[in-house]
């Protein structure tokens, strides 16, 4: 399916302020990635080596880095549902990112 998608990095700029341990991240909308959802524990464990509630893959056209990443509907409704990045794979002229929203750990 196609979703709009906000990758977010993290500013490497030095807070001024030394008590304030707050991450601020720059955000980039980009429109209609491919999203695959991951079912079941084995498809999410040969994939991304982890389990989540939710997994992703975002199939991305071009060379992206980024930190987390968000679906825009969401992240715009509320800004708490950011996905976890495990895993960044970067190819010839894509970029594939690994993600899930919460571990399940046993």
């Amino acid at each position: 399916m196609l979703k709009d998608i906000i990758l977010l990095t993290k500013d490497s700029g030095k807070n001024k302020d030394p008590l304030n341990h707050v991450a601020k991240y720059s955000e980039q909308v980009l429109h209609s990635a491919r999203v695959t959802e991951f079912n079941g524990a084995t498809a999410q464990n040969n994939a991304v080596g982890k389990q989540y509630n939710h997994s992703y893959v975002i199939r991305l056209e071009g060379i992206y880095s980024a930190d987390k990443v968000a679906f825009l509907d969401d992240y715009r409704a509320n800004k708490s549902n950011v996905l976890q990045i495990s895993q960044l794979r970067k190819h010839h002229f894509k970029t594939d990112i690994y993600c899930g929203d919460t571990e399940v750990r046993s």
